[in-house]
């Protein structure tokens, strides 16, 4: 061992040596995150990947199948610690000495008051290059996507020092608010880390309820995992358990070939499963699960939501609500039409009549997702990748890496592109063909880390998947979508009649989703946003207060519309352009108003000073802008008390505005009094008295005509007896 050196390659490749050597297959690594597994965040063990081997639900075309003995070097995240990576064979491999052999750890020290490490921060960084030089050949990704890397390295502290920063302003605040803060809310809302919450509830004196925590953290696991069943009906799944019974009667996987021809098919009952156990027969209205021996309903795959119909027989209908596939056995989920029907047994025979019009509206929406897939990567870059899909009948839905919002010209493009590929009336070609030979074709798509089928299942729009074969590296095949897929399609694109994205979101970092429509949904999407189109034209015709509740109205309308996004851009920046148009009206409105207000008020004031009036109440013509009333008023307290009304007569409302100067005589005015009497007798309220300035207002014009006028008061008795004068 003197002297001898193992850097990291011909470490891990005597690992892979030692147990090729004993027969095991070599597996590539996973992606960290896992395509196929809602139970994980990421890939945590070597072993994530082989789970479906595990629990007997890998699919019988699946390679996993095949395997028996398999070793890899996997990428992993490790949030906590971990044993018995390596057994004793290992280290005899390595030749290491077991007595020099210790575990270790870094005890910490509260006394030393280490402070930030700026310099590791930078040799993070550095280390990516060093990491891919070590780990490039392994892991060709990471050469493929280094700089990627580096950005996302970057981006994520900054994120989580914009998290560490908010989280903590939360807790503190729930603290001084509440005297205590909601740690599973910080960690599931917020993305506060739980360890720095005990840290800070430590730090306030107070101690985090773990127990509460962990309970709360698995009904929030509970609930994503009932989240894929939840839509048809009660959850029923085959495990692990069920699928090895089924095996161990010698049931052979369903036969799902028919899934693809449009026509009712007839086939035989072979098992019967209710959730947690087979059964001989069943009857009455509760959901349970059938496996027959084949099938021509399509089970939820490849982001391709399942078939619904029906399935038929002696006993009655079989109302068909989801459609699963477990190890390979297909179970059709549902009840009996009629509670009442007679029971319905293993051995049976039944129709199956799948909902073809709904499937027909699935088929474009799946091919469409392609079409998308390849415009995104024609106009945005060569580092689009998929990260999920679901198409349902009445839109599809497509996740993607991408580090930025797209932008609407570039949305218009990628949204034209596949509608000139629905022009072009493109025959679509499918092909099963070897998985090697697939891999060979230039741009083909395919999601990365998936585990395909062989031999697999090939589409093409626009050329036949053989003519792809003849040349596979010709650069000829990166101008059309391939892509492999076991999914329902359409035979020419013109059946898609027509696509609409709907809306371009970010759902998380790094990854951005557009939802579409297809055919007429994409149509009446068009024609709905012309529709809101010509009300904003008419409605540009109008102004005023019609003007401004029209606008109101088409803001909701346009919020709420499933329109193309680019055409909901345009149609917003209309409206926002006609609410500009209103402002500067309304501006412009005020400024005439306070002119007039001021005006009149000021010609008012004159004249009751030259009468020896020691007051001021006057009528302005300015509608309900009380922002003029207040302007006047302030330019005439200062010389007499002042109070002004104005009316609108349409709504039968009064707003009033008082000012007194606030170096008035004790025995004078009081100016919160003096409003709220005048408005008495027009229903009014009024408020304010701070500055000597008050407001009110009354809804009820004619009230105050039949009240006493400032001419028919005398002077002491306005002074006095404020109470008994109004004015309107």
């Amino acid at each position: 061992m003197e002297g001898e050196q193992w850097p990291a390659s011909p470490v891990r490749q005597t690992f892979i040596d030692f147990f090729t050597s004993k027969s095991h297959v070599w597996w590539p690594s996973s992606p960290v995150v896992p395509v196929d597994d809602p139970t994980l965040l990421f890939a945590d063990a070597g072993m994530n990947q082989f789970k479906p081997v595990f629990l007997g639900a890998a699919a019988p075309d699946s390679p996993l199948v095949r395997l028996c003995r398999a070793c890899n070097t996997q990428k992993c995240i490790r949030a906590g610690g971990k044993h018995n990576d390596v057994g004793n064979d290992m280290y005899q491999v390595y030749k290491l000495p077991t007595e020099r052999i210790y575990a270790t750890y870094f005890g910490g020290d509260e006394t030393a008051g280490i402070a930030l490490d700026t310099e590791s921060k930078d040799i993070w960084l550095r280390l990516v290059d060093v990491f891919v030089g070590m780990m490039g050949d392994v892991f060709p990704e990471l050469k493929e996507n280094e700089k990627k890397i580096k950005d996302i390295i970057k981006d994520e502290e900054a994120c989580f020092e914009k998290t560490i920063v908010k989280g903590r302003e939360r807790f503190k605040k729930a603290v001084r608010e509440n005297g205590g803060a909601d740690a599973f809310v910080l960690w599931d809302t917020y993305g506060y880390p739980i360890d720095l919450t005990e840290v800070m509830a430590v730090e306030e004196g107070l101690a985090v309820d773990m127990e509460g925590f962990n309970v709360c953290m698995e009904e929030a696991r509970q609930k994503a995992r009932n989240a894929r069943y939840k839509a048809g009906g009660k959850s029923i799944v085959l495990d692990a358990n069920a699928t090895s019974e089924l095996r161990s009667q010698g049931l052979a996987s369903t036969d799902d070939r028919m899934k693809f021809q449009n026509e009712e098919h007839t086939s035989v009952v072979m098992a019967i499963y209710t959730g947690s156990e087979f059964i001989a027969s069943a009857s009455g209205d509760e959901d349970f699960g059938l496996v027959l021996k084949s099938t021509s309903f399509y089970a939820e795959q490849g982001g391709q939501i399942y078939d619904t119909g029906s399935i038929e027989g002696s006993s009655g209908s079989f109302t068909v609500k989801n459609v699963q596939v477990f190890a390979g056995y297909v179970l059709h989920i549902g009840s009996f039409v009629e509670s009442d029907s007679k029971p319905l047994s293993v051995g049976d025979e039944v129709k199956c009549k799948v909902d073809y019009t709904r499937r027909n509206l699935i088929a474009p929406n799946h091919t469409c997702t392609h079409m998308l897939n390849f415009s995104l990567r024609e106009v945005l870059g060569d580092h689009i990748d998929q990260k999920g899909s679901i198409v349902l009948p009445e839109k599809l839905r497509f996740d993607f890496s991408h580090g930025k919002h797209v932008k609407l010209e570039d949305l218009e493009r990628i949204e034209l592109k596949v509608n000139q590929q629905i022009k072009d009336e493109l025959e679509v070609y499918v092909q099963e063909i070897k998985l090697a030979d697939a891999k060979r074709i230039n741009g083909l798509r395919a999601v990365f880390g998936e585990i395909y089928p062989d031999p697999v299942r090939v589409v093409a729009i626009g050329r036949k998947v053989e003519d792809l074969l003849a040349d596979p590296e010709s650069k000829e095949t990166l101008s059309i979508s391939t892509e492999l897929c076991g999914g329902a399609h359409i035979s020419n694109t013109r059946v898609a009649v027509a696509f609409a994205i709907i809306s371009e979101e970010g759902i998380a970092k790094g990854v951005r989703r557009i939802t579409a429509v297809t055919g007429e949904c994409a149509s009446q999407a068009m024609k709905l946003a012309s529709s809101i189109d010509a009300d904003i034209i008419d409605t540009s015709k109008l102004d005023g207060v019609a003007l401004e509740k029209k606008i109101g109205s088409i803001k909701s309308t346009l919020d709420a519309a499933a329109i193309p996004a680019t055409r909901k851009a345009d149609l917003k920046v209309k409206v926002s352009e006609l609410e500009d148009q209103i402002r500067k009206a309304k501006k412009k409105t005020t400024q005439e108003n306070i002119q007039k207000a001021v005006k009149a008020a000021m010609d008012a004031a004159e004249a009751a000073l030259s009468a020896g009036q020691p007051f001021c109440v006057a009528h302005v013509d300015v509608g309900l802008d009380s922002t003029a009333l207040r302007e006047a008023v302030i330019k005439c307290m200062n010389r007499l008390p002042t109070m002004l009304f104005s009316t609108d007569v349409a709504s039968d409302k009064v707003v009033v505005y008082a000012g007194v100067p606030p170096e008035a005589p004790p025995n004078g005015l009081e100016v919160l009094h003096w409003l709220t009497s005048a408005i008495a007798p027009l229903k009014g309220k009024g408020g304010g008295g701070k500055n000597g300035l008050a407001q009110g207002q009354g809804n009820d014009t004619q009230g105050g005509h039949g009240g006493c006028h400032p001419d028919s008061l005398e002077e002491d008795e306005v002074i006095d007896s404020p109470d008994v004068f109004c004015g309107c």
